[in-house]
């Protein structure tokens, strides 16, 4: 795969600034965010939480593909916008993505341990993907537009208003997958790349 994987903190245009972690623990209450799902405690344990905060809108150009190297919460106080779909495969560690807008993008698909909660609406003209690890959560406090919602596991906490459609999960999905998704070798790796590539994921 051509596009490279790189952390929030590095993607062009963004300027997240260090928040000290008092301040941090005081301003965003991840128990609350979460819908009492997961607090700072589950994911850290006794360590340290490092926060960062870009203020006001981000707009990203292109594919954006994401995997974090270091254990942090981001938060974006405004908008968080994607010319193109959005991919987050965090692998083996914790960095909540906390919009205080809301999200738009083409698709967004959620890999491994990708965490993201939304205060405002999420708004996709494509499609959802979760597919991750007990770990997983997408959170939507607003309302929610989507193409369609693949959901290849059952795993993690996914909470997202009525207005999004049920999930294609087990045989139904099985049957509309794109005939390079059946039976790949890296199912979840494979699906990054079809996302960040522009390729169909259903039959049609």
């Amino acid at each position: 795969m051509s596009l490279k994987p790189q952390p929030y903190i590095t993607l062009p245009g963004t300027r997240f600034q260090p928040l000290a972690t008092e301040l941090g623990l005081e301003r965003y209450n991840l128990l609350e965010v979460s819908d009492d799902s997961v607090n700072y405690e589950d994911l850290f344990g006794g360590n340290e939480v490092a926060f960062v905060v870009h203020e006001g809108k981000l707009t990203l150009s292109g594919p954006t593909y994401v995997r974090n190297e270091e254990p942090m919460v981001c938060v974006i106080e405004g908008d968080l916008i994607v010319d193109g779909p959005l991919v987050i495969r965090d692998l083996d560690l914790y960095v909540p993505l906390w919009v205080k807008g809301s999200l738009i993008a083409r698709d967004l698909l959620l890999s491994a341990d990708a965490q993201v909660f939304i205060e405002g609406d999420l708004k996709l003209t494509g499609n959802l993907v979760t597919d991750g690890t007990d770990a997983t959560h997408l959170v939507v406090h607003g309302e929610a537009q989507v193409g369609a919602w693949l959901r290849p596991g059952h795993r993690g906490a996914i909470y997202l208003p009525a207005s999004v459609p049920d999930p294609l999960e087990g045989e139904a999905l099985a049957a509309r997958l794109a005939p390079t998704l059946v039976q790949p070798r890296n199912r979840s790796l494979t699906l990054c790349e079809h996302v960040l590539a522009g390729q169909p994921l259903l039959r049609d």
